[in-house]
């Protein structure tokens, strides 16, 4: 079995707080395994976080706000090793696949457990294939 020194550090993108305090608490209670890198909740901040912050996994909504950053996903992974989960509310198959083929490395919809969310934090960090999981 692999031993991971340091903890997986993921940037959590959401413009829902009480999302972000969700995701917080779970990811934080994850230490030493996993840890919150930081917080954007705008496709901007996103970009300054990951030049800034240097996460491992970024957790991305699809949508900020009115804004459908699935076209902005090769901007966000320009110039970075940072790879990308989307996690959604959203469970259309072709918007699924529409982030994958952008760059994402896998899709969670928001109504999975914790644990699969961790799960899939994991394995994109370990840069296995990308996959959606829709309910």
């Amino acid at each position: 079995m692999e031993v991971q020194v340091q903890p997986i550090r993921v940037l959590l993108v959401d413009d829902h707080e009480h999302i972000l305090w969700g995701l917080g608490k779970l990811i934080g209670g994850e230490k030493p395994r996993m840890m919150v890198a930081g917080i954007a909740r705008t496709f901007r901040e996103a970009l300054a976080a990951i030049r800034e912050r240097r996460p491992d996994v970024v957790l991305l909504d699809i949508y900020l706000g009115k804004e459908n950053v699935i076209d902005h996903l090769p901007e966000l992974l320009e110039g970075s090793d940072v790879r990308v989960l989307v996690l959604t509310g959203a469970r259309d198959a072709e918007l699924h696949q529409r982030a994958i083929a952008s760059g994402a490395r896998g899709v969670v919809v928001k109504g999975e457990s914790g644990e699969v969310l961790l799960r899939e934090i994991e394995r994109v960090y370990r840069g296995s294939d990308a996959r959606g999981l829709a309910s």
